[in-house]
């Protein structure tokens, strides 16, 4: 268990802890030489509760209401299911040591076992050895079964083959030349295998669906109960029942309306969106997330960046969209396709490749607006 907001017991919790310690430690009427009649009118009937059993059960409620407003979760990590990370391993087949790179891939592939593992090999071509698979023995044996080759690697052709792979989460190319770029992992020792088991490690991290469970709410009842019963334990002389109304009144709006905002921040997120405002959208999909993150507010935010042109923050958002309804996993998979098409059309306009394509397509951006507008719905849920 963990608490969101641990500020507050950091510091509330001390302060009042130190008040009821001098409210609780008070000296008694007795000793401050008051007549026995006027202690017989002030004293309490028999049948109510004591002044020190009432401070006690207000500190006990006091305590419980901080620990209510410090949030206390339980953190819910699990992994996607049915989702293996996509990681391809390149081995260079001209290496003099043939041998050393061959046990260099096997290590490493035993490394990535349980992870959907494309396997491909090159020397001054590109070779595929190995479509994505998870069955280590099957990769294994075609690793053992490759054979060297004399022709040196060109890495060149290597970056372009592994540009235009889609959905590859991380890169292995297993080889002792030296290779730029900072998005491939390269294995020349045993050493760097263990960079490759990190590596994973994050991939993996980062592909787990994170729920906080809230218990604020056991805190926050048990208080007011205490409350309640200390209350109702003065004596008859007081006037306990409205203030106990007030009590409950000011701390329900806040929980009750809650629901209510955050159904009009949707609302809003979508009216904006039907009316082209997208940035504004956008920025309202992203509050509402904060609160109550899921696969559909995801997705809509993801749409809304794409319609204001923003195609690597859509893509990105596109990507982490984890869900099992195959009505949304369909819409996902064509619009991360456009948002790719999107970015490499961009990417040509800045170096002055402009395809014939996006010029009939017209050159504001986002091009292709209206044929967008029709795919990139809003999700319903």
């Amino acid at each position: 268990m963990s608490f969101l907001h641990p500020e507050f017991l950091l510091w509330l919790l001390a302060p009042t802890l130190i008040l009821f310690y001098f409210w609780l430690t008070q000296k008694s009427l007795r000793t401050l030489n008051v007549r026995e009649e006027i202690l017989e009118k002030l004293r309490a009937p028999e049948t109510t509760m004591g002044l020190q059993g009432r401070n006690t059960l207000f500190l006990f409620s006091a305590v419980l209401l901080i620990i209510a407003m410090a949030q206390p979760v339980i953190l819910d990590s699990t992994p996607i299911k049915g989702r293996g990370l996509h990681i391809v391993m390149a081995i260079d087949r001209g290496e003099e040591n043939f041998e050393l790179t061959r046990s260099l891939a096997l290590s490493s592939l035993y490394t990535l076992l349980g992870e959907e593992i494309e396997v491909m090999a090159f020397d001054e071509k590109v070779y595929g050895i190995s479509p994505r698979s998870n069955d280590g023995a099957i990769l294994g044996e075609l690793i053992r079964h490759l054979s060297p080759s004399s022709k040196r690697f060109n890495q060149t052709l290597l970056e372009e083959k592994l540009s235009r792979m889609d959905d590859v989460d991380m890169v292995v190319v297993i080889t002792h030349q030296p290779i730029e770029g900072g998005s491939v992992l390269r294995v020349s020792s045993s050493a760097d295998i263990i960079n490759v088991h990190e590596k994973l490690l994050q991939l993996r991290d980062a592909d787990r669906l994170r729920l906080n469970i809230p218990l604020f709410f056991y805190p926050l009842g048990l208080a007011m109960v205490l409350i309640l019963f200390a209350l109702s334990s003065m004596s008859k002389r007081q006037s306990v029942s409205v203030g106990t109304v007030l009590i409950l009144f000011t701390l329900s709006p806040e929980s009750s309306n809650a629901g209510i905002l955050d159904f009009k921040i949707v609302n809003e997120a979508k009216g904006a969106y039907e009316r082209g405002e997208y940035e504004k959208s956008e920025r309202l999909y992203r509050e509402y997330q904060l609160v109550h993150d899921s696969p559909q507010v995801r997705y809509n935010r993801a749409n809304a960046l794409y319609m204001s042109g923003k195609f690597e923050r859509a893509h990105y958002w596109y990507k982490r969209v984890y869900t099992t309804d195959p009505i949304l996993r369909e819409r996902v998979k064509h619009n991360l396709k456009q948002s790719m098409r999107k970015i490499e059309e961009v990417e040509g306009q800045k170096k002055g490749e402009v395809k014939e394509t996006a010029q009939s397509e017209g050159s504001t951006v986002p091009q292709g607006l209206k044929h967008v507008k029709r795919e990139t719905k809003l999700f319903e849920w």
